[in-house]
């Protein structure tokens, strides 16, 4: 059985023409020209190696415009032979064996998410989070990590904040805080499509109060000169 899984992985390590779909955009693309893939991730914990994805949600933003249609959400039932905590989960992210049960396997998610982000820029808030818990995912069923390179919001907000001569207290940066400022709505459900909603309407209102020669590098390096 071992040997079995070990070929799989190898099989798919070898062969990943999945990955093609990450290839980076190119950096001097302006802002208001690209796609983006607005994601999210709920997990048991912030240990990636110990910890599990539990739900995930997305939305497109196509040329500065939110597209609902693409919008996506699941949670991530476990496989028959695992044991998956929930951790503090029912009281954060309101999540229930019952709920995971009824989502989709690890390895669909992924499929899911690489068709998705399919030509465009990936956009988390505090994105360190979502990349190292999807590298370890596609180590587990592509037995290598995926090529992935995130536009932060929280980073973003950050500079902006500190070009403005502002002192950033770490609680000032939440998601909540940053759309509060912007005059956004903000999230009240800790739902991973609602905080995907939010950080798209906010990476919205970061790009519009920039320049129209806006790139997608000085998106993804904030704080490079």
């Amino acid at each position: 059985m071992a040997f079995i899984r070990w070929f799989r992985q190898l099989l798919h390590g070898n062969h990943s023409p999945q990955f093609s779909n990450l290839t980076p955009v190119p950096g001097q693309l302006l802002a208001r020209q690209a796609n983006f893939l607005v994601l999210d991730l709920e997990t048991s914990g912030l240990d990636a190696s110990q910890h599990h994805i539990l739900s995930a949600g997305w939305v497109g933003i196509n040329q500065l415009q939110l597209d609902l249609s693409t919008s996506f959400y699941s949670t991530v039932r476990p496989s028959a032979n695992e044991a998956r905590p929930l951790g503090q989960s029912a009281v954060i992210h309101g999540l229930h064996q019952a709920d995971l049960a009824g989502g989709a396997a690890e390895e669909e998610l992924l499929g899911e998410f690489l068709q998705a982000a399919a030509g465009r820029v990936l956009v988390c808030h505090h994105s360190s989070i979502e990349r190292r818990f999807l590298q370890q995912a596609f180590k587990r069923h592509y037995a290598k990590s995926a090529p992935l390179q995130f536009v932060d919001t929280l980073a973003l907000e950050q500079q902006r904040l500190q070009r403005q001569g502002a002192v950033v207290k770490n609680n000032e940066l939440s998601l909540n805080h940053c759309l509060q400022r912007h005059g956004l709505p903000q999230i009240q459900a800790h739902n991973a499509l609602e905080d995907a909603y939010g950080s798209a309407l906010l990476l919205l209102s970061q790009i519009r109060q920039r320049s129209n020669d806006l790139t997608i590098k000085a998106l993804l390096r904030p704080h490079q000169p």
